[in-house]
């Protein structure tokens, strides 16, 4: 994938600083080192960033005058592998709650759409395990759910976690709204 190779032998690869479509305004119709992207076509990004990406020694000029984007063999090692389209994930094959989602496949989407202490909210937490991704994966949560069977599995699977997760308590308290006088008050407020 990196078939050339630097002065300083680093390996490396161009690929091509224009993409197929044209645009009538914006940043990516713009000339750039006073050439025009050829025809059909726009810059991938806007000419200051070609710009400092030219100053920065990331451009290969071909002896024809075409501009390439230099992508470096170490900026891509150790990355991963990009996540593709289609996701092959099974979902547990003994589940302690009717909908309970594949661990692996909810850790990934918390890992790949979050960053580190970002608030994850799941309101319908059934089994609890976005909520176990998110925690183990250093982001604050809120889970919600509206069934006892729902919030007892979502308890006993965080409580799995061996953590400082919760200061334990010697049991859970279920507020039913309607005991509570709560139920119209969140009809009128629609909660």
């Amino acid at each position: 994938m990196f078939p050339k190779v630097d002065a300083r032998g680093r390996r490396y690869t161009t690929v091509p600083i224009h993409a197929p479509g044209e645009t009538q305004n914006g940043k990516s119709n713009q000339p750039f080192r006073g050439i025009m992207p050829p025809r059909g076509r726009h810059w991938r990004t806007d000419v200051q960033t070609l710009e400092q990406w030219d100053k920065e020694g990331l451009i290969e000029w071909s002896s024809t005058g075409n501009p390439r984007k230099i992508i470096y063999a170490e900026e891509k090692l150790g990355r991963g592998k990009r996540v593709q389209d289609v996701w092959v994930f099974k979902d547990p094959q003994y589940p302690v709650y009717p909908t309970e989602k594949n661990f692996e496949m909810l850790e990934l989407i918390i890992r790949t759409s979050s960053n580190p202490g970002s608030l994850v909210l799941d309101c319908f937490c059934g089994s609890g395990t976005t909520l176990k991704a998110a925690h183990l994966n250093g982001r604050k949560w809120i889970g919600i759910d509206n069934s006892e069977i729902a919030i007892r599995a979502t308890i006993a699977k965080l409580e799995s976690v061996r953590d400082d997760l919760f200061t334990h308590k010697p049991e859970y308290e279920f507020i039913d709204l309607e005991e509570a006088g709560l139920a119209e008050h969140s009809k009128d407020q629609n909660v």
